[in-house]
């Protein structure tokens, strides 16, 4: 058992240097990006601005931390420091996946005692609480890229989903019911895990909510960071209607890993030109996003996936027993 667990560690560490080194090293988007870079590295102003977007990067992590441990809460207490580093490791699992969907992989074999199963499906509870914020104020920047009628439309569109989403994050025991969709003959073996939907209070999911309010406030003000190191001239407010709707079409446009930075930044310099071209502003400048944008990306994932492959040792992928 010893031997095949560290056998899986091994595995997980070699695929996570080869995913790093096709995204970081052997990427052409990184190397045009370090171009830029070089041209702002010239200004001690620009170069505060990054470091403190680089700061960020644990505050970032540590609201996620906190998420996560009110998410997994209902199987098991985690200590912050031992669910800090299951973050990271979660990021380096995370990066083998598309749209980052096995993060939690790299979350749930860090417990002691918790049935792993449950906490990865209340891990999904968090990030629902994430989303929702994002697809809120994704919402609210899409009406200003709107005119006329199409504002109306786009106001009354997303009043109807954002409130069928509160609904439905807010009465997530819902979920339970969903076992009736089961084949009978799995029904038993499946409704002991459903059944873990009920454990939040409407208290307990708003305090998750808030807490990816944070998250998200972290690293949207990362990303603005980066935008003012660049040179973009737009204020706070200016910066973040683009940036609040970028993240929403990040959300919902799938991507595959390896084509994570490409499918960003189409999706960044595709938001900006159009936001710039709005505010009269040059629309070359949205080439200077784009290297913000993987800036970002360098900051809180690609460094977090690197630190999470020191962290690999510590998970247990086998264990004689579980509390279920």
């Amino acid at each position: 058992m010893k031997i095949a667990e560290t056998a899986i560690k091994i595995l997980i560490v070699l695929a996570g240097c080869w995913v790093i080194y096709v995204k970081i090293i052997d990427n052409q988007n990184i190397t045009e990006m370090w171009d830029s870079v070089k041209l702002s590295f010239s200004s001690p102003k620009n170069n505060l601005l990054m470091a403190l977007a680089l700061l960020l990067m644990p505050v970032n992590m540590a609201f996620e931390t906190r998420k996560w441990q009110k998410s997994v809460l209902p199987v098991e207490k985690v200590p912050f420091r031992k669910a800090f580093t299951a973050i990271f490791t979660g990021v380096t699992a995370g990066m083998m996946f598309p749209n980052r969907t096995g993060d939690f992989l790299g979350r749930i074999f860090i417990l002691e005692k918790g049935n792993r199963i449950k906490a990865a499906m209340l891990t999904f509870v968090g990030n629902i609480a994430q989303m929702l914020v994002t697809v809120t104020l994704g919402c609210f920047a899409w009406i200003f890229f709107c005119k006329g009628v199409l504002q109306f439309y786009a106001g009354a569109f997303s009043l109807i989903i954002l409130t069928l989403g509160f609904l439905f994050y807010f009465n997530i025991r819902i979920l339970i019911y969903f076992k009736r969709l089961i084949p009978k003959k799995w029904r038993p073996r499946v409704e002991k895990y459903m059944e873990i939907f009920g454990s939040f209070s409407k208290k307990d999911l708003a305090r998750i909510l808030l807490l990816a309010i944070a998250k998200y406030l972290v690293y949207s003000f990362q990303f603005a960071l980066l935008i003012w190191a660049f040179d973009v001239p737009l204020n706070y407010f200016e910066a973040m209607i683009p940036i609040m709707f970028t993240y929403l079409l990040m959300t919902v446009i799938p991507f595959i890993t390896i084509t994570e930075i490409a499918v960003r930044g189409s999706v960044c310099i595709f938001v900006f030109e159009k936001w710039l071209s709005i505010k009269g502003i040059s629309t070359a400048f949205s080439m200077m996003v784009f290297s913000a944008s993987t800036m970002l990306w360098l900051y809180n994932l690609a460094i977090p996936a690197i630190i999470g492959l020191f962290f690999i040792r510590k998970l247990k992928f086998m264990r004689k027993s579980y509390e279920s």
